[in-house]
């Protein structure tokens, strides 16, 4: 699991991984603490990775790409669900993310909604 919100969905994403499920965290929104079940960690095997994608150089991060493109294909993993912002409604798209909803990639779109 690709985690580019962290804060408010750290632990529902650590919960909704399986035996042998893999978290990597690329930042956070919000808090930058985090709680978690410890026993439900290593009993269910998970592991948690930490990368900073600002120290990554072009090629590195073209092959990651590469693979996750490779998951998409095969339908191992599916986007996030996207909701689209007026330029007109930027403010209310930043306050609403600033409130931690993370039910939706928000989207400015400077043609409209």
């Amino acid at each position: 699991m690709l985690d580019a919100v962290g804060g408010p969905v750290f632990e529902p994403a650590m919960k909704s991984m399986g035996l042998d499920g893999r978290q990597v965290a690329i930042t956070s929104v919000g808090s930058r603490r985090v709680e978690f079940d410890l026993m439900d960690f290593y009993h269910n095997r998970q592991r948690l990775i930490g990368v900073d994608t600002a120290k990554l150089t072009g090629v590195e991060i073209a092959a990651i790409l590469n693979d996750l493109r490779l998951g998409f294909e095969s339908g191992a993993l599916r986007p996030s669900p996207v909701k689209t912002w007026s330029l007109d409604d930027a403010v209310k798209a930043y306050e609403v993310v600033a409130a931690g909803d993370a039910s939706a990639k928000h989207i400015l779109n400077p043609q409209g909604a």
